[in-house]
């Protein structure tokens, strides 16, 4: 019985999707169901069959034209071959005897083929080609034919004897130009050989085919020398600076950065030039205030003074006042009123002028040790990342002898204007100590 029902099941799941089954709840009404679903089965493969016949006509014409089309073909196929091998023995032929004929020429062509790759380069970047634009298609052309033909070569030769020529000249002509706002302009440009080309009394770039200005000029020396060559006399002589690399110091202006923008660039300053920075500007107002108080206060009320036998208001006065006040006192102690009282007049006249040393002590201090932790870092960086890169070492060194120049430039000034106000407040206390010693003689006189 079990086997009967599994061999059942395996015949229902065969049949047709698109045949329902009804569900059987006996083994009697799966019987018939199975055999029900069997001649079904059987009717749908006697049709597939009569379909099949019917249709072989056009099945054994369809395989008849493929047969032909393949026989085709194959027998295209054959003659392409052999015409491909006659092909093959002919073009071996051809270029044996063109090796036999070129005989020595072939050594001529490689040579001109290494020459013009060679050149290649310089001639498109050349200040040449600036005025006789396009001349490297020729000598691509020439790097990439087999063999090149006669007005190939006549025209490299041409072209080689013209780079010759040329570099020899200065001309004129008029281009395009690209100026510092990126706007095209038809100029007339003057070029120098194959070194530089100039206008307007500024250095031009050539580059990539095209002429643009400069964004950073050369020195104020070099363009001075410019002005003298442009103004010299038609057919005369004059002095001129030109770049033997064909621009590429000229280039590098661009990306040099003068002393005072490393100066004023805060991560070159660091904290420590930031400070000898604010030193230097407290220690200049101060000597700015002691010098106006010396030289158009102090020093020309103490003159006035001098002419005045009425003290006012001002360190001699304040003395003659001290003298005035005890002229009746014996010499001894007016002596020791006066010096006290040109003592007292002595902080108010240097007042400012000791810390302007100071300063000018501690500006140097502070840059030195900017410089020595900018090198602490300098030679952690080696120790991290190696010496491969020399432009590393030579911007971190760069960096940190800016606080050095800070403290230099704090102390130097600062020193010298020190000693200026400094002479002038020595030169005023000694005036009050000529006076004060005067009054004694007078008092002397009047015993």
């Amino acid at each position: 019985m079990k086997k009967i029902i599994t061999l059942s099941l395996a015949a229902i799941v065969g049949l047709s999707a698109n045949v329902s089954v009804k569900a059987a709840t006996t083994l009697d009404d799966l019987l018939r169901e199975v055999r029900n679903q069997e001649q079904l089965q059987q009717q749908v493969n006697k049709q597939r069959e009569s379909d099949f016949r019917a249709n072989k006509a056009t099945q054994d014409r369809k395989l008849r034209d493929a047969r032909a089309k393949l026989a085709q073909a194959e027998a295209t196929a054959t003659n392409l071959q052999s015409q491909f091998q006659a092909n093959e023995l002919r073009l071996t032929e051809l270029e044996t005897e063109l090796r036999a004929k070129q005989g020595n020429l072939g050594e001529l062509f490689g040579v001109v083929r290494q020459a013009a790759s060679s050149i290649q380069g310089d001639m498109g970047a050349s200040v040449i080609s600036a005025q006789y634009p396009g001349r490297d298609a020729l000598l691509a052309g020439l790097n990439d034919s087999g063999t090149p033909s006669m007005s190939e070569l006549r025209e490299f030769y041409v072209l080689l004897l013209q780079e010759m020529t040329e570099q020899g000249k200065t001309t004129s002509f008029t281009t395009d130009v690209v100026n510092k706002e990126g706007i095209t302009e038809s100029q007339t440009v003057t070029r120098v050989g194959a070194f530089n080309l100039l206008q307007g009394g500024e250095y031009l770039d050539y580059k990539n085919g095209k002429i643009s200005h400069l964004q950073v000029q050369p020195g104020t020396q070099i363009l001075a020398a410019m002005d003298g060559y442009n103004s010299a006399p038609a057919g005369g002589y004059g002095s001129l600076y030109v770049d033997p690399s064909k621009g590429g110091i000229l280039r590098l202006q661009a990306l040099k950065t003068s002393l005072v923008d490393r100066l004023f660039n805060g991560e070159y300053m660091g904290l420590a030039g930031k400070a000898v920075a604010v030193l230097l500007v407290v220690g200049f107002a101060i000597w700015l205030y002691s010098f106006v108080t010396l030289y158009f206060v102090t020093g020309p009320a103490i003159s006035r003074q001098k002419k005045s036998s009425t003290p006012k208001n001002n360190p001699l006065g304040r003395i003659m006042k001290v003298y005035l006040a005890n002229k009746n006192e014996d010499t001894d102690n007016l002596e020791l009123k006066l010096d006290e009282a040109v003592l007292k007049e002595t902080p108010k006249i240097e007042r400012g002028i000791n810390l302007i040393k100071v300063i000018a002590a501690v500006g140097p201090l502070l840059g030195l040790l900017g410089t020595v932790t900018g090198m602490i870092d300098v030679f952690q960086s080696i120790t991290l990342h190696g010496t491969g890169d020399p432009k590393i070492m030579a911007g971190g060194i760069s960096k940190a002898l800016v606080t050095t120049v800070w403290g230099l430039l704090c102390a130097i000034p600062l020193t010298l204007l020190h000693a200026v106000v400094a002479g002038k407040s020595k030169n005023i206390i000694h005036t009050l100590e000529e006076q004060s010693t005067g009054l004694m003689a007078q008092h002397e006189e009047n015993k």
